[in-house]
């Protein structure tokens, strides 16, 4: 790569570095600050949050980077636009191919990647967060529960209890909330043990009062025993838009569902995406100088959003069957091809060479 390619690159991607190492530490803090907030009201240790604040934001790496590259292209070209530099390069017989000679190859290197993270990250690690998920709501573990404050297990468990001792909890109190019904159980003494496949056993014991409340309006059931031991399923099924995310890309090739369609076309259309938001970039850097760098990146902040907000309606579509798998999706990536075809002739036609 010669001098003046090398300094571009280096003057262009720079910006692009920045920014992506901003929109990471946001993301990060984001989804850290969710996690957080769950771990302190149902327990979750801090090496699971940490590793599912990662994960997650390493699935949404396939919008970060052609994010980043948008704006970063658009703050660095348009510095040098606006230094003149760009037109100093055409007048000695340089021009915008030059340029985009110097940022080709990182583009390219970069759609390589999101198409890696897109077709292989991405699907590994959806099925981790969805099992630490699983895991850990799911599951009614006593180990994790606080004595003297009331605990929620997942959606359908809350507890409490006085007291632990010998990994057991003492004075509890469990309510459960199902759909037809919800149930209250007191007992002195609460241990678990673990049957393995997801299902776990709440051993109940000294001075057991049992409420079951219909909600459908038949008779209530109240109990009372010396002891009652309750079998359940930890970990429910996964739902059918976590699995097709957890689905490896072989799976979604061999599948017609509309469904898994739409996984498959949204992990293809990334990298396409990086290479479409790139040119978008270039071309959108020779906004009139006079508007200030704030007018590029306000612009380019809104194309970014308005592309992969015109994206996710389409992924939507192609999950209802509404919208044909072709063009299907590529038609957001399509649309800002015509657009910049459009503009370059315009461009090609007007008077004075094209920068």
């Amino acid at each position: 790569m010669l001098i003046i390619e090398r300094y571009l690159a280096r003057e262009i991607l720079r910006p692009a570095i920045g920014v992506f190492v901003f929109l990471v530490v946001v993301v990060l803090v984001f989804y850290a600050s969710q996690l957080l907030g769950r771990a302190a009201v149902e327990g979750f240790p801090m090496d699971v949050v940490l590793s599912m604040a990662i994960l997650r934001l390493g699935i949404f790496l396939d919008v970060l980077i052609p994010i980043a590259l948008l704006l970063g292209i658009v703050t660095g070209l348009g510095r040098l636009q606006s230094a003149h530099e760009i037109t100093a390069l055409a007048a000695v017989g340089g021009g915008r191919r030059r340029v985009v000679y110097a940022v080709g190859f990182w583009v390219l290197l970069l759609a390589v990647l999101v198409a890696a993270l897109a077709m292989s990250f991405r699907p590994w690690a959806y099925a981790t967060v969805y099992e630490l998920e699983r895991s850990m709501t799911a599951e009614l573990n006593l180990e994790r529960i606080e004595p003297g404050r009331f605990q929620v297990g997942d959606q359908t468990w809350l507890l409490y209890a006085e007291g632990r001792s010998d990994g057991g909890l003492n004075e509890v109190m469990v309510h459960q909330r199902m759909a037809d019904f919800d149930g209250l159980v007191r007992a002195r003494r609460l241990d678990q043990q673990d049957e393995g496949d997801g299902l776990i056993r709440l051993i109940f014991s000294g001075d057991v009062h049992s409420y079951r409340i219909e909600h459908t309006g038949n008779s209530d059931l109240i109990g009372h025993f010396d002891r009652l031991e309750v079998l359940f399923q930890s970990r429910p099924p996964a739902q059918r838009a976590q699995l097709r995310r957890a689905m490896s890309t072989g799976e979604l090739l061999s599948s017609d569902e509309p469904i898994e369609l739409a996984e498959l076309h949204w992990r293809l259309v990334s990298p396409i995406s990086v290479l479409v938001l790139a040119l978008a970039a270039i071309a959108m850097s020779r906004i009139n100088p006079r508007l200030g760098q704030s007018a590029r990146v306000l612009s380019a902040s809104i194309v970014g959003t308005l592309y992969f907000s015109v994206l996710g309606v389409l992924i939507n579509w192609l999950e209802q069957g509404s919208l044909t798998p072709w063009p299907g999706v590529y038609l957001a990536p399509m649309g800002v091809l015509i657009i910049l075809a459009i503009r370059y002739w315009l461009v090609q036609r007007g008077p004075g060479a094209p920068l």
